[in-house]
């Protein structure tokens, strides 16, 4: 069964996949509000923010920017490949 990913999921994932603190990840997930995580000038953007709020290198928040896209991408691929599966 395919579950879709709200919020805390996300960031619950982000914690897994990051190796970081929750309260860094909730930011993570703030900054990626902000600009929409598709296009060249929203990734830098992006990772600018991250840079700024997480207080890491331009090579770290790359990183933290490739996770979390794949995070997204993945979910969004799940919900199209399963349109009538079930929410639980």
């Amino acid at each position: 069964m395919v579950k879709k990913m709200n919020k805390s999921q996300f960031i619950e994932e982000l914690v897994k996949q990051t190796k970081r603190d929750e309260r860094d990840c909730i930011i993570i997930s703030d900054c990626l509000e902000k600009h929409f995580f598709i296009g060249k000038k929203n990734k830098e953007k992006t990772v600018e923010l991250l840079m700024e709020k997480l207080e890491v290198s331009n090579e770290e928040a790359n990183e933290i920017y490739e996770i979390s896209s794949n995070i997204i991408a993945s979910a969004i691929k799940e919900s199209l490949k399963h349109p009538f599966r079930s929410k639980d």
